[in-house]
């Protein structure tokens, strides 16, 4: 049986408990040295030098037995219950930054330092027995293999830590030498090389994505040589087949040799941004509706074609398109059959020019068409020809057949501008002149339709002026009652002080005010002026009197129309039976949600309706009746041709009166200017009539003037 040898306290157990300070003051001087030390507080640098040397100096106390000191011999020394210094002194190390050699130096440090002031003492340099000296050796290794051990434990669990954080994120995460060798790879990566439970590192990292493996090496090399980092995009395609796009980052790790010894870089998936730009991208420069170019891309694109034009010398043709009808087909069947119909002119637009030309839709029922490199006009003719056709043909909509056409404006380059804009503005105005030349038609510019549209925004100019400047005025014309030829009504009619101080009078202004956007302030601001007129032709007369006002077919089809609505009602509604309101009967045949809605509430206010030149247009008994029409208006073109040129009118008339009466209404025949049409109107048994037989319009002042002069008058 072994037994312990019998030693007392050992002389170099009893010198490293008295000399600790001075072993210290030595082992510190020594331990600067070490390049992670350097900068280490004194506190810092000593946490753990004293209890290492208090404990090594325990162990030369503690006897041992011949087996215990086989065994720590061959660095198999007995388990500890608890960390010992040396553990929580590797553990330590590794926190801090320290290497393996680092940490070995600092154990070499504190044996040279004990063995220097062992030396150096005075008498005792040469006595230490070969007993002590091993045993002292031997708790040193002791202390340093514990410390490596938990350096070691220490590091391992940082870098799985480390490995743990990595791989907890979708982002790649990765580690590669100068050539390119995988080091490292998070689990994200690793799946992607579809190498899951295999050793990553033998990979390369361009096996990452093939497609792109000259495009990673060449950013690696760049990153090597430079030292700086390196940024790319790539796309690869997934083990499950999903392609992606991702975004990666190199960066050179240098080491104390100030040399590129590897490359850490993280790669992020940016398929959603990319998607998501990409979106962003094509609504701002795409409909939405058509997936035509829109306003932005078509200038862009107009811009770059005049450029083209200018370099090679060939024509460029630029269309702008306004459908004829698209407002009735989205009034009549709702939004949603009008966003089919837009989407299925815009398939035919395209199928009609070349890929090398663009076809955008710019705003509502408006497109352009530029046409590249036109070596001769007449292909422009041809062209518009086959797209008038194409649009004409009928639509399939909701199960049911549309038709609309195309009013077509043409400009040419270098012919009629020079520069985009001018070329827009151009082709605009030669399709307005289109549109109303009848539409279904195609027009090109000409010098004569620029100064037409330069004097038409001049008049447009001046005429949003106007109700600022109070240069409109109010004229009134009489209805008489044909049975009594006395003035029981009137209608309200605007006229224009022009600034030249011309009278200007409404068929000359009032179609540009509606295409402007101007009319339904104008038409609130005549009734502002005629329910008070009503009121004081009332008291003049001693019964009441009541005037008509004309509400524009506009007003109640538009949404570029300022709404004054709310405001007209409300005065309206004040002013009961002295105010009928006129409408034409496109109004009627408008049976949209809106048209209805504003006629309804009309109705609402007690206001009586007057159907103004009935018979031109298609109204139908059952609408009159619908909407509970008070008056109409027999068109004067009847009542011109009924006595001179044309006999059926006179029909006409008597067909009007009799299907008037028969549903309860009251007729008005207006343009009446002889006593033969008055007299023939009175027998046809027509209820009012109006014209320059009885007066022409003219202002509130002369109209009282007539009243008073007429038999019953009070005043």
């Amino acid at each position: 049986m072994n037994q312990p040898l019998e030693n007392d306290k050992t002389r170099i157990a009893r010198f490293i408990r008295n000399n600790l300070p001075a072993i210290l003051q030595h082992w510190d001087e020594f331990a600067r040295s070490i390049p992670a030390a350097r900068h280490m507080p004194h506190e810092r640098l000593r946490d753990h030098a004293a209890g290492m040397l208090g404990a090594i100096a325990s162990d030369l106390e503690r006897p041992q037995t011949p087996s215990e000191q086989a065994d720590k011999a061959r660095g198999r020394a007995p388990p500890h219950a608890a960390d010992t210094q040396a553990e929580k002194h590797g553990s330590g190390r590794m926190s801090a930054g320290f290497t393996v050699t680092d940490t070995v130096a600092e154990f070499r440090a504190l044996r040279a330092s004990v063995m220097r002031l062992w030396a150096d003492r005075d008498g005792d340099g040469n006595d230490l027995a070969n007993e002590d000296l091993i045993r002292f050796n031997e708790a040193i290794d002791q202390a340093l293999s514990e410390s490596l051990e938990a350096y070691f434990t220490e590091k391992d669990g940082i870098t799985h830590r480390f490995d743990t954080l990595l791989s907890a994120t979708p982002d790649l995460h990765y580690i590669a030498d100068t050539d390119g060798h995988v080091l490292y790879a998070n689990r994200a990566l690793v799946r992607l090389f579809g190498t899951a439970g295999k050793n990553p590192c033998e990979h390369r990292l361009a096996d990452f994505c093939p497609a792109f493996a000259d495009q990673l090496e060449r950013d690696l090399g760049a990153v090597v040589q430079t030292r700086a980092i390196g940024r790319g995009e790539l796309q690869c395609t997934a083990p499950d087949g999903a392609a992606h796009t991702y975004r990666y980052v190199l960066m050179p790790v240098i080491n104390k040799d100030g040399e590129v010894d590897s490359i850490a870089g993280t790669a992020r998936n940016i398929s959603e941004l990319k998607a998501s730009e990409a979106k962003i991208l094509r609504n701002a420069y795409y409909d939405s509706l058509t997936s035509l170019p829109n306003r932005t891309l078509f200038r862009e694109r107009l811009e770059h074609d005049v450029r083209h034009a200018a370099r090679t010398g060939f024509a460029l043709a630029l269309l702008f398109i306004d459908l004829d009808g698209f407002k009735e087909v989205n009034d009549r069947f709702g939004h949603d059959a009008g966003d089919q119909l837009l989407q299925h002119c815009a398939q035919r637009l395209q199928g009609c020019v070349r890929a090398t030309d663009t076809v955008a839709r710019i705003g509502g029922d408006e497109f352009t068409i530029i046409l590249n490199e036109v070596s001769k006009p007449a292909f422009v003719e041809v062209l518009v020809g086959d797209i008038l056709a194409e649009l004409a043909r009928p639509f399939a909509i909701g199960g049911k057949q549309v038709h609309v056409s195309g009013s077509i404006g043409i400009s040419l380059y270098p012919q009629d501008a020079h520069h985009p804009n001018d070329l827009l503005r151009n082709a605009d105005q030669a399709m307005f002149v289109a549109k109303h030349g009848g539409r279904n038609r195609f027009s090109y510019f000409t010098p004569d339709i620029r100064d037409t549209a330069w004097a038409r925004l001049k008049v447009i100019d001046e005429l949003r002026q106007a109700l600022a400047r109070c240069e409109l005025l109010v004229y009134y014309q009489p209805i008489v009652e044909l049975a009594t030829e006395a003035i029981v009504k009137a209608e309200a009619l605007v006229r224009w002080r022009h600034p030249d101080g011309s009278l200007v009078l409404p068929e000359r202004f009032i179609g540009i005010a509606e295409e402007a956007g101007l009319i339904g302030e104008i038409d609130a601001w005549v009734l502002s002026q005629a329910v008070p007129c009503a009121v004081r032709l009332a008291e003049l007369t001693g019964t009441p009197f009541q005037i008509s006002v004309n509400k524009s077919p506009v007003e109640f089809m538009s949404r570029l129309v300022k709404n004054t609505w709310d405001d007209d009602l409300a005065l309206l509604g004040r002013a009961g039976a002295r105010i009928a309101v006129e409408i034409t009967e496109g109004v009627l045949l408008d049976d949209s949600p809106g048209v209805r809605d504003k006629l309804a509430r009309l109705q609402q206010a007690g206001v009586q309706l007057t159907i103004d030149d009935f018979g031109i247009g298609y109204s139908s008994m059952a609408y009159l009746n619908k909407f509970k029409v008070d008056f109409l208006k027999i068109d004067q073109s009847f009542v011109k041709d009924m006595l001179t040129t044309n006999p059926n009118s006179q029909i006409f008339a008597e067909t009007i009166i009799a299907m008037a009466h028969k549903l309860g209404l009251k007729v008005i025949a207006e343009g009446v200017e002889t006593a033969a049409q008055r007299d023939w109107l009175r027998q046809a048994g027509c209820d009012y009539a109006q014209g320059f037989l009885f007066s022409q319009a003219t202002s509130e002042e002369c109209f009282a003037q007539l009243l008073r002069a007429a038999p019953g008058c009070r005043a």
